[in-house]
């Protein structure tokens, strides 16, 4: 919550993490790695050669998961 910065409680994060963004990332074409070792995130490693037009398909895809998992919450 940006007002109160109250995180999700453990069994939420655990759900967002593994259950929706590591299933729905996927399914859109996005390899990455959910991790929540301390901070909850999410890991790219895009190949070294990405340029503008790879850049952009991965903020395309992430803009439109995160959008739909913080409708969910």
């Amino acid at each position: 919550d940006k007002a109160t910065k109250e995180i999700l409680d453990d069994e939420l994060s655990e759900w967002l993490l593994r259950s929706f963004l590591s299933v729905e990332l996927f399914e859109a074409g996005l390899y990455c790695r959910a991790d929540d070792r301390g901070d909850s995130v999410v890991q790219l490693a895009p190949p070294l050669i990405s340029g503008p037009d790879e850049f952009e398909e991965i903020y395309r895809i992430l803009h439109r998961v995160l959008g739909e998992a913080s409708r969910l919450l």
